[in-house]
């Protein structure tokens, strides 16, 4: 039978620990924002000690850095990649919204109103992560503008809107139905019914 040696389970619980924080802070930056979620609100809602918290990072900015870390896997995994896939333009942007109404039914997608919450909140210019959220976005618009481009080329969407205008607002649009939903947890009917509104008056 094998025994774990102290240093791998002191390894382990820090891990957990650094989990633990990182799920807490995930709930704080989703209900609060980023700059209304002090270190002290984490201590406590996450039952740390401030010298746990320093052992794996730095300040709340260090924090934001590895949530966004985050944020950025779950935008490659479920919204880059189908913008990337096969088929016709029109084709990928369907499969797009959709996608992105049935993640948000998901309890544990929180990814996307942190991300609509930091865009609204930090500027491009401010400390490290301005800089990073602000280039998540820029990726997040040019997205939508050229598939826009794409589906007009296609002679799938009309073209009497310029893409980079449309693009705008179909990127601002689902944003702004996560900061707007009076219940910001995911997974509500409202969400679901405005992402599917936005989808039929785009491709309909």
């Amino acid at each position: 039978m094998s025994v774990d040696r102290p240093s791998t389970r002191i390894s382990r619980r820090g891990e957990q620990t650094r989990e633990q924080i990182l799920t807490a802070a995930k709930h704080l930056f989703t209900d609060r924002g980023y700059h209304t979620t002090s270190l002290y609100d984490l201590f406590e809602y996450a039952d740390i000690t401030k010298g746990a918290f320093f052992h794996h990072w730095k300040s709340k900015e260090e924090l934001a850095l590895s949530v966004l870390d985050e944020v950025t896997r779950a935008f490659e995994e479920h919204v880059f990649v189908v913008a990337r896939g096969e088929g016709k333009a029109r084709e990928r942007m369907e499969r797009l919204l959709r996608g992105i109404s049935d993640i948000n039914s998901s309890q544990r997608w929180i990814y996307m109103r942190i991300f609509a919450l930091w865009c609204t909140e930090l500027r491009a210019d401010e400390e490290k992560i301005g800089p990073a959220v602000h280039l998540l976005r820029a990726r997040w618009t040019m997205l939508w503008k050229e598939l826009i481009q794409k589906a007009q080329q296609e002679t799938d969407l009309r073209t009497d809107i310029s893409a980079e205008n449309l693009s705008f607002l179909v990127s601002s649009a689902i944003l702004g139905v996560q900061l707007m939903n009076v219940n910001p947890k995911p997974g509500s009917d409202s969400t679901k019914i405005a992402l599917e509104t936005l989808r039929r008056a785009l491709l309909t």
